[in-house]
């Protein structure tokens, strides 16, 4: 019975508009994103450019967030990211007062005419630099700290400009760390290049990056889909007739949600395959050896818990509601994950959220150090979604005796009555 009710449900999921815009969302992400990623090349020594790593050095950590520091308090402006979204923020006489006496006491620089020439100055040297060069290529300005300047106290200092700027600003604690951007040297990247191409074997590297990408907007559509197969059938009676019918309510919720679940796995793993297939050329081209399977394990074990939650957080407050409240509910829910994890791009650090970031192809040793906290994530958002639709089941049961019944209609209607 279960299966040849997954079979209809997986077909009337397939019918469904709202599906199909799911997957061409999916693949417009795809292609505008990394359809087009060139794979990583080995790095060879005098390479003009390796790029850059965030450095933990304390000095690099104070000279450039110090640097970042003095040019927006000569700009006047200052750059926030309070819950991921970017925000200008222009302070009062007073609050400006506060940062010019932080920048004084960090940097000994006095007053914003100081700060303007060590900036134009600054900006001049990067001119010379680039000659007869049509563009400039800017580097992140760095002001010394002032003498006898502990790393406790710019911390504390950093901390209190972040304080007078509302939060999510470069100086606070969650972003500091990644302010000391330093060049890579050769050793730095070929280091990378092998971890991704010999304990990554490659693929699992891109698996990483295509599972953020696809993630982000896997935490929020799949509501969308279980939203309006349930308020479809309500539209159009089909809830009085299933109710009539000798099916579990076990097996009706179930089929309808593993059938959504499957469907929504199969487009994401149909789309992996021209990355993978680049992936594969390269590897046979280079003499990798690639994990073929690494875009099914990454599907599976990193996207399908989000898939999971997101559906069953659909499905459960369609049930307990019978509005589409729960479209509300992952949305506020996806927009704080979504946007509150930017300081994780690099990854890991995934901690406990729905939409785990790892927005690069590198840092096999960051994933692997964190792998024990990114299965835990997962395994959570798997129970998660299993008890939501357990309590589903158990609401839709009731409903087929007639012992529950909950809308906004019905609400509207007992406080008229009172």
């Amino acid at each position: 019975m279960f299966g040849q009710l997954l079979i209809k449900e997986c077909r009337q999921t397939a019918k469904s508009l709202i599906y199909w815009l799911i997957v061409l969302v999916l693949i417009f992400v795809f292609a505008t994103q990394i359809g087009e990623m060139d794979i990583l090349t080995e790095p060879q020594k005098g390479q003009a450019d390796y790029g850059y790593k965030a450095s933990s050095d304390e000095a690099d950590i104070m000279k450039f967030t110090l640097g970042a520091l003095v040019q927006e308090y000569m700009r006047g402006s200052y750059t926030t990211y309070p819950i991921g979204f970017y925000k200008s923020v222009t302070l009062n006489e007073k609050e400006e007062q506060q940062i010019g006496e932080i920048v004084r006491e960090t940097t000994g620089i006095s007053g914003l005419e100081e700060a303007e020439e060590i900036v134009e100055s600054w900006y001049e040297a990067q001119r010379a630099a680039a000659g007869d060069s049509q563009e400039i290529m800017m580097n992140n300005l760095e002001i010394a700290p002032a003498a006898g300047l502990s790393y406790d106290r710019f911390t504390e200092l950093m901390d209190q400009a972040d304080a007078i700027l509302g939060g999510g600003s470069s100086y606070g604690e969650t972003y500091r760390s990644s302010n000391a951007q330093v060049p890579k040297t050769y050793e730095d990247a070929i280091t990378e290049y092998r971890e991704l191409t010999e304990k990554d074997r490659l693929t699992g590297g891109y698996a990483r990056l295509f599972s953020d990408y696809m993630g982000i907007f896997l935490g929020l559509l799949p509501v969308f889909l279980t939203v309006t197969r349930e308020l479809r059938d309500r539209r159009s009676g089909m809830q009085e007739l299933i109710c009539s019918r000798k099916c579990s309510s076990l097996v009706i919720i179930a089929s309808r949600y593993v059938s959504m679940v499957v469907m929504l796995i199969l487009p994401v793993l149909l789309i992996s395959l021209p990355l993978l297939s680049r992936c594969m050329k390269y590897a046979s081209g280079a003499g990798i050896s690639a994990d073929a399977f690494a875009f099914v394990k990454y599907t599976f074990g990193w996207l399908t818990p989000t898939i999971m939650t997101a559906a069953a957080v659909g499905m459960f407050f369609t049930e307990l509601t019978d509005t589409a409240l729960g479209v509300l509910v992952q949305g506020v829910w996806w927009f704080y994950t979504a946007f509150g994890g930017v300081n994780t791009l690099h990854g890991g650090m995934y901690g406990w959220n729905l939409i785990p970031r790892h927005n690069t192809e590198l840092n096999w040793s960051g994933y692997q150090s964190a792998f024990a906290q990114l299965a835990a994530n997962r395994i959570l958002y798997v129970l998660l979604s299993l008890a939501l639709v357990a309590l589903t089941i158990l609401i839709y049961d009731q409903k087929r005796k007639g012992r529950y019944r909950l809308s906004w209609k019905n609400i509207g209607r007992l406080k008229k009555s009172i």
